[in-house]
């Protein structure tokens, strides 16, 4: 690791979130964020969203190393520099077809994996294989694997790093899997944690790759009308795209709300103020103040 490397690693990658922008010139975005039990309503710089420093940062024989260039020239460059990525970034979604698949499910994978959120998940089931009496049906494998994770916390790292760095971990998934897009009648939201899994209906062809899972479908939204669902499972690599009405938006926009309200690391929810109030009252907080600029919530006790 150089010294000019860059330190404050952005795992939502900025030119994802200049989709959202609210400005011309792309700089700024509206999100609600964390402050303790406070949760504010404001508009952001897009730069002062979405890193840590030193996140992709892991040790070598002793020596750190970082692959926050590598994920930058191997994966962000190459995904926004598509034709699908120009599609999503001017508004032309509907337009996204069986062509762009490929790209569209290497950028819902990505940014599955590159998240604090991620690393969290991969330290709670790490805990569970170690309880003898989770309700996880872990196999010996499984059990062996996360032990020795656990007893190496820099492996750990090293693997989440890894599969930051390149996609190559999921292309043998891609080719079975459901691709949906779906276009919006009203904004959508998004969050720090961009991409989350939400349940979705039984499906014989769909692939749980943990014992015990629900079935469940990986959701990115796009851009402000626009949301992908990726369903992994052998579906022939079906794609589809259609316009959904205002209850399931709706829904969706609720999920992210949930999100928000129930993982510490989704600490950012970017979203116009649309209704906002009223899915931030559903989820366990109170309105305090409200204006243009700004509205202020409280976490209930």
């Amino acid at each position: 690791m150089t010294r000019d490397e860059p330190r404050d690693h952005h795992y939502v990658p900025q030119f994802f979130l200049r989709n959202f922008a609210i400005d011309s010139a792309k700089t700024r975005i509206t999100t609600v964020g964390k402050h303790g039990p406070m949760a504010v309503w404001a508009e952001r710089s897009i730069e002062s969203l979405g890193y840590e420093r030193d996140f992709y940062v892991h040790m070598r024989d002793g020596i750190p190393v970082s692959v926050e260039t590598d994920i930058n020239r191997h994966v962000e460059t190459p995904i926004s520099q598509s034709d699908t990525w120009a599609k999503i970034a001017n508004g032309r979604t509907d337009a996204l077809d069986q062509s762009d698949r490929a790209i569209l499910y290497a950028l819902i994978r990505h940014l599955e994996a590159r998240t604090p959120h991620y690393e969290a998940t991969m330290s709670e089931l790490a805990r569970m294989a170690s309880d003898p009496m989770s309700e996880m049906p872990f196999g010996h494998d499984e059990r062996a694997a996360y032990r020795e994770m656990r007893a190496n916390p820099n492996l750990a790292k090293t693997m989440l790093n890894q599969m930051a760095a390149t996609t190559a971990w999921a292309e043998r998934n891609f080719r079975g899997a459901l691709m949906m897009v779906l276009r919006s009648p009203i904004a959508l939201r998004s969050s720090t944690t961009p991409v989350f899994a939400m349940p979705s209906p039984p499906h014989p062809a769909m692939a749980l790759p943990l014992p015990g899972m629900i079935p469940y479908q990986l959701v990115l939204t796009l851009n402000p009308t626009t949301i992908a669902c990726l369903v992994l499972g052998d579906f022939d690599g079906a794609f589809s795209n259609r316009e959904i009405d205002v209850p399931t938006a709706m829904s969706f926009n609720r999920h992210f709300v949930g999100q928000f309200a129930k993982f510490d690391y989704v600490r950012h929810l970017i979203t116009p103020a649309d209704n906002i109030d009223v899915d931030m009252t559903w989820a366990p907080y109170d309105l305090v103040e409200s204006s243009q600029r700004k509205i202020v919530f409280r976490r209930r006790a």
